[in-house]
C-alpha cells in the first residue's frame, strides 16, 4: 500500500483507530498486527502521514510535538465524523532493548496519554525488522529464496544488533534480490496466514508490548 492510498483509505465502521508511524510500511505493519489480533478493527483503521520523531523531543518541546500529532489524529477522525477508539504511534528506537528504551517509551507514553488517553506508543526495539525475525516460516513463504539463519531461532530479537542489516545481509543472501523495508508488510501478512503470530520463533519485548496494547482495545484477543 502506498502512503497516499493508506492515508486516504476511509473507515467503514466507527469509532476509528488512527495510526501514525515513521513511514507507510510501518503503518501497514501496525494495521496487519491490529486486524489480525482483533478482527473487529477491520474497517475502523485510518492513517496520518506525519513522520513520528517523539523520542527525539526534549522536555521543553515534547508536549507541543505530542499536541501537534494528536491534533492531526483528531482531524483525521473528524474527517470520518467519528470518535477515536485508539491512537497507535510507532517509532523505532534504533538500538537494542535497554533501560533507556523503557524510560523513553514511558516518557512519551505519559505525554501522549495526558493529551489523549486512548493512545499507545509503540517503540520498536532497534527497528521493526526485529519483529520479522520472529517469523521464519513467513519469511520463507513470502520469499522462497530467503532463510532466517537457525542462530536466530529462540532468540530475544530485541537484543539483535541492526536487524534490518540481518535481513539484508543474512536472510536474503542465498539468492534473488535483497530485503527492502517495503517487504515487511508482506512478511507479516504471511505470518497471519500461517498462524505464526501464535507461535513466534523467539521473543521481543516491543512485540509483546504491542500485543498488550492491542488487547486493551476490547479487553482481550478475538479469534
Amino acid at each position: 500500500m502506498t502512503r497516499r492510498a493508506g492515508t486516504a483509505q476511509r473507515a467503514t465502521k466507527k469509532p476509528v483507530i488512527v495510526l501514525a508511524g515513521e513511514d507507510s510500511n510501518d503503518r501497514q505493519c501496525l494495521r496487519i498486527a491490529i486486524e489480525s489480533r482483533h478482527p473487529d478493527a477491520r474497517g475502523r483503521i485510518v492513517e496520518i502521514n506525519e513522520q513520528v520523531r517523539l523520542r527525539q523531543a526534549g522536555p521543553q518541546n515534547l508536549a507541543s510535538w505530542v499536541d501537534r500529532l494528536v491534533r492531526l489524529a483528531e482531524a483525521r477522525a473528524a474527517r470520518e465524523q467519528a470518535a477515536i477508539a485508539a491512537f497507535f504511534v510507532h517509532e523505532d528506537f534504533d538500538a537494542v532493548d535497554s533501560p533507556e528504551r523503557t524510560a523513553a517509551r514511558w516518557r512519551v507514553q505519559q505525554a501522549l496519554s495526558a493529551r489523549l488517553n486512548r493512545s499507545h506508543y509503540v517503540l520498536a526495539t532497534w527497528e521493526m525488522e526485529a519483529w520479522l525475525l520472529l517469523f521464519p516460516r513467513a519469511v520463507a513463504a513470502a520469499y522462497p529464496s530467503w532463510t532466517i539463519p537457525k542462530k536466530y531461532y529462540g532468540r530475544n530479537t530485541a537484543m539483535v544488533h541492526d536487524p534490518k542489516q540481518v535481513m539484508v545481509r543474512e536472510v536474503g543472501k542465498s539468492g534473488g534480490r535483497r530485503y527492502r523495508e517495503s517487504d515487511a508488510p508482506k512478511i507479516l501478512a504471511k505470518a497471519v496466514e500461517l498462524g505464526e503470530f501464535a507461535t513466534p520463533a523467539g521473543t521481543d519485548v516491543s512485540w509483546r508490548e504491542l500485543e498488550v496494547d492491542i488487547d486493551s482495545l476490547v479487553g482481550g484477543p478475538r479469534s
